[in-house]
């Protein structure tokens, strides 16, 4: 497997391997950056899968200062070091000699590539997009469009998140590939032990996530500064719009009621779930890749009984309305959100009648029965 990134935090990821585990010998083949040091190289997994990730390595300073045209910089900067990484990546790639290569999202797809068909006896490759590709915040559409249009053409299979993922991508290439939701494992809350934090109340409202732009997180800030309710906003995650973020908190004096915890190891996230009161999945429609998201986040509030406030998404929505697991604003409205804040504190009987529900959703909403999926689908490529 191929990912473009740490693989760390990775949860998809992590699940399909601990999935294949049981049947292939499974090396996910990640990458590492300056900062990230502290992470090893090589590292074997308890389940009995591997990770081999590549440094990615950084021209020096000296040279990068000696260019003046911007452009040339970006190239130097940015672009030859990932060509150098991908290279590094294939050659991993082709040292493993695996006989089903399988690249998570279009940024390791040509890694795959390489590595499955530039060969004589080629071999089979699975693309796994776990976003839209072709209308994603920061991403220049039609450019990714025409790179997946043509990349996609050798690969021999495609995994998307959802069905409505699935209709879109076979609009605009003519197949249906196979959906395979992003569920949380199942597991017994009960036997999860809570993260014990210094938070001044008692009950605890929780974001997990990416700190970014889309995921209404300023909007979140200032909701629940005016529903001034006497609870705590546990924001679990990390990202580039953390210091707006906590710069944002201090100036509505809410140091004592809101928490940023960094980047949480995905081992220990269910203590902290655990934890909540009630959660968040407000992302903000601002792409279709966030209008068909159906959120691993919501599945694991699920798993763990906790009761969401979510927006109008389409995926999101359709859930939450269905097994009655949470409440639904509209994803551009501060004044519902603030609503919902309210409703939610105040409305223990709503509340726990919702976490009852929830104990019955996780039976159906679960990775141990969506995972039959991706292991039929490696049977059929390997007998066909």
């Amino acid at each position: 497997m191929f990912v473009w990134n740490n693989f760390t935090n990775d949860a998809r990821v992590t699940r399909e391997a601990k999935t294949l585990q049981s049947h292939y010998d499974v090396t996910v083949i990640a990458k590492r950056e300056n900062n990230e040091r502290h992470i090893p190289l090589k590292q074997s997994y308890k389940e009995g899968y591997n990770a081999v990730r590549k440094h990615k390595t950084e021209l020096p300073n000296f040279i990068v200062n000696r260019i003046n045209n911007n452009k040339l910089k970006t190239i130097v900067l940015k672009h030859l070091p990932n060509a150098f990484l991908m290279m590094k990546m294939i050659q991993e790639g082709y040292k493993q000699d695996a006989d089903i290569y399988h690249s998570h999202d279009l940024n390791t797809l040509i890694q795959g590539i390489a590595c499955a068909k530039l060969r004589t006896d080629k071999r089979i490759l699975i693309f796994d997009a776990h976003e839209v590709n072709t209308s994603r915040t920061n991403y220049k559409s039609g450019l990714v469009g025409a790179i997946e249009k043509f990349l996609i053409r050798f690969t021999d299979r495609t995994i998307v998140e959802n069905e409505t993922r699935a209709t879109y991508h076979e609009l605009l290439y003519g197949y249906r590939p196979m959906s395979l939701y992003n569920y949380s494992e199942y597991y017994d809350i009960d036997e999860v032990e809570a993260i014990n934090l210094p938070l001044k109340y008692d009950k605890t409202f929780i974001y997990q996530g990416g700190l970014q732009e889309g995921r209404g997180l300023e909007r979140l800030l200032r909701a629940f500064k005016a529903a001034d309710i006497p609870a705590n906003l546990l924001m679990v995650g990390d990202g580039k719009i953390r210091p707006q973020l906590e710069a944002l908190t201090r100036s509505f004096n809410l140091q004592d009621k809101v928490t940023f915890t960094g980047r949480v190891p995905y081992e220990s996230l269910r203590s902290y779930t655990k934890a909540a009161y009630a959660g968040f999945q407000i992302l903000e429609n601002v792409n279709f890749n966030h209008y068909s998201a159906s959120s691993n986040k919501l599945y694991e509030y699920m798993m763990a009984h906790v009761p969401v406030i979510a927006t109008n998404l389409l995926e999101i929505k359709n859930v939450v309305e269905k097994e009655g697991i949470g409440l639904i604003i509209k994803h551009d409205s501060e004044e519902e959100l603030t609503d919902a804040i309210r409703k939610m504190f105040e409305d223990e009987t709503m509340r726990n009648a919702m976490k009852e529900r929830m104990k019955v959703s996780k039976e159906q909403y679960n990775w141990e029965k969506e995972k039959q999926k991706l292991l039929n689908l490696y049977h059929d490529l390997e007998v066909s």
